[in-house]
């Protein structure tokens, strides 16, 4: 647990180290100065010793070679004024002790509480030769000297623990007045980093390091709060480029679905070619607004967060198939061929926004081949199963693999042909794989072609190894066709205030043109007199009875009151701030009795209300609607219910 601490504190590991570093500097040379003061009183009384057997030598000498033991006592007596003075012993020359004498009221001396001074006895024999007689041993009583060290001893560990504890605490004190403010700044950096931009910098105005430290903090949090402001009105400006890019788009779409109809109403109408030709133009024209609405509304969407993953289980090969349909005749009426690879495996995904990145790749893949071949295939790869849509067209430049997901970036398109589209597709791919979280890669060989590839997790079990390749059957002849529209994905933002509609027209029953047989009944409502005419006009032409109301409340009276019996229902989303194309068509099957065919147009549907009115059984179709199609729906419907 210490070192944890240690390792994780600086202020702990700075402030111990010092502590250390000056307890070692002080301790030291205290156990150095006890331990010299120790020798020395120990060598005072050694020395002491000595001298005192030095007074008493020669007498003592003369009584020893006299052989006479009082004659030593008395030599040895003087030794009583000798402070600490325990004890003599003489010794012969055998080490036989010879006399003792000690000091009067002295007791048994411990030879660790004396300190002893032995000096040898000599003496002059006869024949003038001097000989060593004996050993004089004169013992000091070292308690006192004891008591001395203990007390020099305790007084000089007082003064150092004293002088340590002083040390330490400026140590720790000045440690402390360098790595708290690291410390507190160290905090205040970590909370800026999890975004608490209202930490309060220490107060630190020195000029020192640490000051210039807390200054560039100060400006530093200033800065994360700038970068939040800013993310804030980028975000909000996000907002509001997604808000008025679904206004313009619903706005834009209302007129374009006219343009569609009266386009279309034109070119059967025509009666040169030069006007049929001109009507096909306005189609075209009308055709590139809506994907160029289509598109820059899903950019716009993803950016702003508004696009929902529902995350479900779905078949590998029911997805290939949906998109074999949607993309398979347009490949083959440019002449090329579109391969499917079957593989038995289930995903997890949602499949709407996975049908449309697959589906823009396709699209992209098509576009970009002018011979050869468009393949969708499907490998397993671990718990991942890599889809790739592989094409022998133009290829990509190494160093423009990255430009490519850019948006209106387009290669071998400098003239910007709307033909080859308008360079929002790759950029709506990396914005669904982000979205989806399935990364996507590319790889391209130049003038050969180019593999995109996109990472799907598998939803439970492992993948089946593909079926063996099958022969296909050789594709038809070319033929013009139109893949029906991706639905835009819907906004989640009212539309901005328009200018005031026109007043709404009359309930009118058109009736098939002459020479037509008469065709379905269709009650169409919508809250745009330009929208209601140019539809209702469109589907009289093309043979069927019309019945046309612009508010709800006139459409239900007229058919309870037997003014028209509808076949089919075609009805608008956005009737008016209360009423909704889904409560109207469920008042007409109340008061019907039955679920007629109804279809449901708008330029902007959230994705909720688009289930909500699948589940019914009310199909669903985003304007600008082509007039094909919606002949086709009107036509076609009544046989399935």
């Amino acid at each position: 647990m210490p070192l944890a601490v240690f390792s994780q504190s600086l202020v702990a590991r700075t402030t111990a180290s010092a502590a250390l570093l000056a307890s070692l500097l002080i301790m030291i040379p205290m156990v150095v100065l006890i331990q010299a003061d120790v020798r020395a009183t120990r060598a005072e009384l050694a020395i002491r010793a000595e001298l005192a057997t030095k007074i008493v030598l020669d007498d003592v000498a003369n009584a020893l070679w006299d052989l006479d033991p009082e004659e030593a006592q008395a030599a040895l007596a003087p030794l009583r004024s000798v402070d600490a003075f325990a004890e003599a012993v003489v010794l012969g020359s055998q080490g036989e002790r010879f006399t003792l004498y000690r000091k009067p009221g002295s007791g048994f001396l411990p030879e660790q509480a004396s300190t002893t001074a032995s000096s040898s006895l000599t003496h002059m024999d006869r024949l003038g030769n001097r000989r060593e007689i004996g050993t004089l041993l004169v013992r000091l009583d070292a308690t006192p000297t004891n008591a001395t060290i203990r007390h020099d001893v305790a007084l000089l560990s007082g003064l150092g623990i004293s002088i340590l504890l002083l040390v330490v605490l400026g140590v720790v004190w000045a440690a402390r007045g360098v790595t708290a403010p690291i410390a507190a700044m160290t905090r205040t950096m970590t909370d800026l980093a999890a975004g608490d931009v209202s930490v309060a910098v220490p107060g630190r105005h020195r000029g020192d390091e640490i000051g210039r430290m807390a200054t560039a903090l100060r400006i530093f949090r200033q800065n994360a709060i700038d970068l939040r402001q800013a993310k804030e009105r980028a975000e909000q400006a996000v907002a509001s480029k997604a808000k008025f890019m679904a206004a313009a788009s619903h706005d834009l779409r209302q007129p374009a679905q006219s343009l569609l109809m009266l386009a279309a109403l034109l070119r059967t109408m025509a009666k040169t070619p030069d006007v049929a030709d001109t009507a096909r133009k306005i189609e075209q024209v009308v055709m590139n607004l809506k994907q160029l609405l289509d598109e820059l509304l899903e950019v716009s969407r993803l950016d702003a967060g508004g696009v929902t993953v529902t995350v479900g289980t779905h078949e590998i090969a029911d997805l290939f198939q949906a998109l074999d349909s949607q993309f398979g005749p347009v490949a083959r009426a440019k002449g090329l061929t579109l391969t499917v690879s079957p593989l038995r495996a289930s995903v997890a995904t949602d499949r709407v926004l996975l049908l449309r990145l697959l589906g823009n790749l396709i699209d992209n893949a098509i576009r970009y081949t002018a011979s050869g071949s468009v393949q969708l295939v499907g490998m397993a790869v671990g718990d991942q199963i890599l889809l790739e849509v592989r094409d022998t067209g133009i290829g990509i430049p190494e160093d423009r693999l990255d430009a490519i997901w850019e948006e209106f970036h387009q290669l071998g398109n400098p003239e910007r042909n709307r033909d080859n589209g308008i360079g929002l597709g790759l950029s709506i791919v990396k914005r669904l794989s982000a979205t989806l979280n399935h990364p996507v890669k590319v790889r391209s060989i130049l003038g050969k072609g180019s593999v995109f590839s996109v990472a799907v997790p598998v939803a439970s079990g492992r993948a089946q190894p593909p079926d063996p390749p099958v022969a296909l059957p050789p594709p038809p002849a070319p033929r013009p066709a139109t893949p029906p529209p991706p639905a835009a994905l819907p906004p989640t933002v009212p539309p901005v205030p328009t200018a005031p509609p026109l007043p709404a027209p009359s309930p009118v029953a058109l009736t098939a043109s002459a020479g037509k047989p008469e065709g379905v009944a269709v009650l169409v409502i919508d809250d745009d007199p330009f929208v209601l005419n140019g539809l209702s006009l469109f589907l009289a032409n093309e043979g069927h009875r019309v019945h046309s109301v612009s508010v709800a409340d006139q459409g239900v009276r007229d058919v309870q009151e037997g003014v028209f019996k509808p076949d089919v229902i075609v009805a608008d989303y956005h009737l008016s701030a209360t009423d909704t194309g889904i409560d109207f068509i469920n008042r007409l099957w109340m008061l019907l009795g039955i679920r007629i065919p109804a279809v449901l147009i708008s330029g902007r549907l959230d994705s909720e209300v688009e289930q909500d009115a699948r589940a019914q059984g009310i199909t669903v179709v985003p304007k600008p609607i082509m007039p094909d199609r919606l002949s086709r729906l009107v036509t076609e419907l009544p046989r399935t219910h």
